[in-house]
């Protein structure tokens, strides 16, 4: 098995979930996936492997884009609970990227009509100015 060579569906499952592979390997492919931009295969491997370090770098990397989802699985796998200022800024930096369904769900987390009404206002104005 080659080791620089990102695995298929197939063998990546095997790996993860067949095998009784080494931490090592496992982070070796979560290291692959990354630099491939895969976030969410290497989220897998890194947890898997329980790799704090890579955990915290996709969660770092999943703020920096705005990616709710991917945030919160990194979060979950390093056994963080998010508070409500997290998913606050997490959905801040999703609305300045123009991800509005990532901050929209981020803000459903807050429980946080307010912000969240003002999110719907923004993304209503912003489809105006886009049909316009």
């Amino acid at each position: 098995m080659s080791t620089g060579k990102l695995p298929d569906y197939r063998l990546k499952q095997k790996i993860l979930y067949v095998e009784k592979t080494p931490a090592t390997t496992l982070i070796h492919y979560g290291d692959l996936f990354l630099e491939a931009g895969a976030l969410s295969d290497a989220l897998e491997f890194y947890a898997r492997a329980g790799h704090q370090a890579g955990l915290k770098k996709i969660k770092e990397i999943a703020s920096e884009n705005g990616d709710t989802f991917l945030f919160h699985g990194a979060a979950k796998a390093q056994g963080i609970e998010l508070r409500l200022a997290d998913w606050e800024e997490i959905a801040r930096r999703a609305v300045e990227l123009k991800k509005f369904s990532f901050a929209k769900k981020a803000l459903e987390k807050t429980n946080n009509t307010e912000l969240l009404n003002a999110l719907v206002t923004k993304i209503k104005s912003e489809e105006l100015k886009q049909s316009a």
